[in-house]
């Protein structure tokens, strides 16, 4: 008899917290780096050219004994049918033996390990004692990416909010992103102590950070060289597709710039104009190596840094198989015969 673990939502809810999210992403990240995880080619289909669409991530972490995928589909339509845009589904195998041991929504794991990637990013490359973080998007990410980086970076006070495409969503978002900030924060035992404000001059917001995460879906860039100073670091988390940019090349261009998988950030990251373009031939590295020591990351506190994000399988692989220990511990989901 074989058997697997069905996870929903609540029961990953119960389990998996920013905190947890933080040593995923950082351990599959190293894991890639050092070799013990390996990244496959994504897959990408579209049903319907700009309504519905899925793409397929996967790879194997044999410091976890694992390997997995997960598949999101996207429909457009959906909210004429009462359902979400977004479906996100994972799943897990034994690495020696190919046996299935986890189906999870992958809902809930994308939101953490993206936040967490995008504070892993500004960890290791902002400037020691950063103060300041503008998030760029004021979308369903913002306050997962705001925990992380509070809960990663404990020298940041002030966090603000801008939103380049229409400006006063980020006032309109600002109570609802600090209430869930607050909720992600307490779920891991902390305590936010820095100020959330709402911003409705992108670039004076930009200029003002000490690290500036963008996270929207637009394809032309809303940060603007002009508007980033020296010493900033930048986490981008919006291109994970062909044809997305949220940065001016220029900005990348005169950088040091990391990705998570340099492949993939060619492909379809914040990377994939710039290099098309020949103003970024070259990565700096991939965060791993700075997670292990083997890359020098930050050589000055007036550099330009960035982390290209364009998320790998291994995230969501390791953040699976800290959730499916926890939930087996706690006799957690639903566990069926196949």
């Amino acid at each position: 008899m074989s058997t697997i673990r069905i996870i929903g939502r609540e029961d990953i809810q119960k389990v998996f917290t920013v905190t947890a999210a933080l040593r995923a992403v950082e351990s599959a990240y190293a894991g890639k780096s050092a070799g013990t995880g390996s990244v496959w080619p994504m897959v990408f289909h579209e049903f319907d050219p700009g309504h519905a669409d899925l793409d397929i991530k996967s790879g194997d972490l044999a410091s976890a004994g694992v390997y997995g995928l997960k598949v999101v589909s996207w429909y457009d339509s959906n909210a004429e049918k009462a359902l979400p845009a977004l479906f996100g589904t994972s799943l897990l195998f034994d690495l020696a033996t190919g046996k299935p041991k986890a189906l999870l929504n992958a809902g809930p794991i994308t939101a953490l390990r993206t936040g967490a990637a995008a504070a892993v990013g500004a960890k290791y490359l902002a400037r020691k004692g950063a103060k300041t973080l503008t998030i760029v998007g004021c979308g369903e990410l913002c306050p997962y990416l705001a925990a992380a980086a509070l809960a990663a970076i404990p020298s940041i006070n002030t966090v603000y909010l801008t939103n380049p495409h229409r400006p006063e969503k980020a006032a309109e978002r600002l109570a609802a992103v600090t209430e869930a900030t607050d909720a992600l924060l307490k779920a891991c035992a902390q305590t936010r102590t820095a100020t959330i404000a709402a911003a409705a001059d992108t670039a004076a917001a930009v200029g003002a950070g000490d690290i500036v995460f963008t996270a929207t879906c637009s394809k032309t860039p809303v940060v603007k060289s002009a508007w980033v100073k020296p010493g900033t670091h930048l986490s981008c988390i919006g291109a994970d597709l062909p044809g997305k940019q949220e940065v001016e090349s220029a900005v990348l261009s005169g950088a040091v710039v990391y990705g998570d998988d340099t492949a993939q950030c060619f492909a379809a990251g914040e990377c994939e104009l710039p290099h098309k373009d020949g103003v970024l031939p070259a990565l700096a590295g991939e965060i791993g190596e700075l997670i292990l020591g083997n890359k020098a990351g930050r050589t000055s506190e007036t550099e330009i840094t960035v982390f290209d994000s364009t998320g790998i399988a291994l995230q969501d692989i390791a953040s699976a198989a800290i959730i499916l220990k926890a939930c087996e511990k706690q006799d957690l989901g639903t566990v069926c015969e196949i």
